[in-house]
């Protein structure tokens, strides 16, 4: 006997599931994907979001990017505009039959964070076999503890009681002027601005350390900073009813910007 969905009051054998939009993501969160910004005319690191989807991909379905980037680069010379900022998804799916497809959605980009107010997650993270660059879309955990808490961002540790990063954002903090994240663990995106970052600060000679960081070095922080491909980099006003500063942030934040925007042209 053939699967059988039923929808809008009708039932549909697997050869009319195309038309529905069903996929793997919607049925077991197979839903790879990136955000990028487009910004003044230029794709903002848009090599290293590529290749988050080509590892991606592989490593869910055995799939050849080379497959799908004609199509998207079309995709997104259709798309492009030379002036304003514009949010950009492009995500994967696998069919119910099968069959790897992406779409890239566009809108506007719009800044209505304000400040940064942060809190710890009472959700404690265990070990995980997803690979530092694999993107997914799930929020629900996040999302309502963000809503249950009221804050901006939520930060996340181990049960070992390793600091990981944020909600949809890599973390960095400033203590006794040396730049700290954590490194790539389990449960630690390889985030494209933090990759950027990292090389930033490394050219400029500014200190900088990849390692294990505890509660301790978070509640120590002078600064905290978050970063992702859409918002950049961004310093924290609060971390519970600590204030924070933004000093160094403030001297580098423009120097970065330009840094990353010349990458993007080169």
């Amino acid at each position: 006997m053939k699967a059988i969905i039923y929808n809008n009051h009708q039932t549909f054998l697997p050869e009319d599931w195309e038309r529905l939009g069903l996929n793997r993501g919607l049925f077991f969160g197979e839903s790879p994907f990136t955000t990028m910004k487009l910004s003044g005319g230029t794709y903002i690191a848009l090599e290293f979001h590529l290749r988050r989807l080509s590892r991606s991909i592989y490593f869910l379905w055995n799939a050849d990017f080379k497959e799908f980037e004609e199509s998207i680069m079309k995709g997104l010379k259709e798309l492009y505009e030379s002036n304003g900022d514009y949010y950009f998804r492009i995500t994967f799916v696998k069919t119910l039959n099968e069959e790897v497809d992406f779409f890239i959605y566009k809108l506007p980009y719009e800044d209505k964070e304000g400040s940064i107010h942060l809190q710890k997650s009472d959700v404690i993270r265990g070990k995980t076999n997803i690979p530092n660059y694999l993107k997914i879309g799930n929020y629900l955990e996040y999302s309502l503890e963000l809503r249950e808490k009221k804050c901006t961002e939520l930060v996340y540790f181990n049960f070992e009681g390793s600091l990981l990063e944020c909600g949809t954002n890599n973390i960095f903090l400033v203590k006794n002027n040396q730049v700290l994240t954590p490194a790539l663990i389990p449960g630690i995106l390889d985030g494209v601005t933090r990759h950027l970052l990292l090389d930033f600060l490394r050219i400029n000679n500014i200190p900088v350390k990849e390692g294990n960081l505890t509660v301790e070095d978070l509640n120590e922080s002078d600064e905290i900073w978050l970063t992702n491909g859409l918002k950049g980099i961004r310093a924290a006003e609060t971390l519970e009813s600590k204030k924070l500063s933004n000093k160094l942030l403030t001297r580098i934040k423009k120097e970065f910007d330009l840094f990353v925007r010349e990458y993007g042209e080169a």
